[in-house]
């Protein structure tokens, strides 16, 4: 399918590049634009591209990077569909859109975007069949930008398109040696601590049917991939706030996930995405491990909730492990909410972690006491949410863990 298609594209270029001759090309300047789009088909990657198939009103993650610089996604089409597709880039992205017909002519590009851009193209359906949208970057092949984006696609005939929104939409994504796509819950950004150890180990333990999708990208190397195995974790037992301990068995291994994250020696962003395979519902509670606050100083972290989650709360506790000194304290960096100790001292409304943590079944363990913070996010909101971590009046310093308790919630089915 891959190969039949892009010999198609080849075609195509080829006979763009003899269309001034033939009458087809208006200018030079139309096909130069044209020809930048279409320049990555004719090129190999070295990555082999995201090929997957997409649906009206689906919202989809995906990344571009150097060695892999453009998406396929695929959607059935019938003829009069008015089909609309948005593109955001984030993390230096700039972002360029495509679609090809079913015999893989350029039908539809969208403008260049700027960085972190947000690009849209629209378009008519003539006839029944297979359309791709292609996600890439401005210059393709010769673009030197990289980063993240979400592809929304929907179809708008009889819709006013300006006024549309579904904020609550879930964002799905797929990674290479996970079934099916994985539904977002949860996503962390954070700055590597050069001061801290040389990486991160991050437990999900899912609740209620939550089945954990682990997905990490290290800017520094421009990485990524996914992590579903569990099987480190057996015998670990794990207690949430006010409620019984649980011990993760063999037969529970769908239902947890851990991660090493090895950072390289250079400074870079981590982005963490927690989330549910196949979209399955329920709780979890999230560990990572590894982080650490130096003498008057703070780390920062940047929460967003994925689509489908939004309107549930998420739980975020700073534990000082170890022999640390720390006395954690958390605020929310664009609100004057903040907490010393969860369950008193203006923290009344948050659950104590007294008690509640993880036992690894190396013996290794994050209990919280009553001195360590927490912050309830709350619900409702799309956007990222900055929290800032350290100790009251930058006193302590130390090890800690993150942990996190959130939750996502069944979709719902329209009749």
């Amino acid at each position: 399918m891959m190969k039949s298609a892009i010999y198609r594209q080849r075609q195509f270029v080829g006979a763009l590049r003899e269309a001034p001759q033939r009458g087809i090309c208006l200018s030079m300047k139309l096909m130069l634009i044209v020809c930048l789009l279409l320049s990555f088909t004719a090129q190999a990657q070295d990555d082999v591209p995201t090929i997957n198939d997409l649906v009206y009103d689906a919202v989809v993650e995906g990344d571009i990077s150097n060695s892999a610089f453009y998406d396929w996604w695929r959607v059935e089409a019938q003829a009069g569909d008015v089909l609309v597709a948005q593109m955001a880039a984030d993390a230096g992205l700039a972002p360029l859109l495509g679609l090809l017909s079913p015999g893989g002519d350029l039908v539809a590009r969208s403008p260049d975007g700027l960085i972190n851009d947000v690009v849209e193209l629209e378009y008519t359906i003539p006839e029944d069949g297979q359309f791709t949208l292609v996600t890439t970057r401005v210059g393709n092949r010769d673009g030197n930008t990289t980063g993240r984006y979400r592809l929304q696609l929907r179809r708008a005939s009889g819709v006013d398109t300006t006024t549309r929104t579904d904020d609550y939409q879930d964002v799905v994504f797929v990674c290479e040696g996970v079934d099916g796509e994985a539904t977002t819950a949860v996503t962390l950004n954070f700055a590597e601590d050069s001061g801290a150890s040389p990486g991160y180990r991050v437990s999900v333990y899912g609740l209620d049917g939550f089945e954990p999708v682990l997905r990490v990208h290290l800017s520094a190397v421009d990485e990524q991939y996914c992590i579903t195995d569990a099987s480190a974790l057996v015998g670990d037992t794990f207690t949430l706030p006010g409620e019984a301990a649980v011990t993760l068995t063999e037969d529970d291994l769908d239902h947890a996930a851990q991660v090493e994250i090895r950072t390289p020696d250079e400074v870079g962003q981590v982005t963490l995405t927690i989330a549910s395979r196949s979209g399955t519902s329920g709780r979890y509670l999230a560990v990572i491990e590894g982080l650490n606050i130096a003498p008057r100083e703070s780390d920062r972290l940047e929460v967003r909730l994925g689509p489908l989650a939004r309107d549930t709360a998420l739980l975020l506790y700073g534990v000082a492990t170890g022999i640390s000194r720390l006395d954690p304290y958390l605020e929310l960096s664009d609100a004057e909410i903040a907490c010393d100790d969860a369950g008193r001292r203006g923290c009344e409304d948050i659950l104590t972690f007294d008690g509640a943590g993880v036992t690894h079944s190396t013996g290794v363990t994050v209990i919280g006491d009553r001195f360590d913070a927490g912050l309830r996010l709350e619900p409702g909101t799309p956007d990222e949410i900055g929290v800032e971590i350290g100790s009251f009046n930058n006193s302590t310093y130390g090890d800690y863990a993150l942990v996190l308790i959130g939750e996502l919630p069944a979709r719902s089915v329209t009749p």
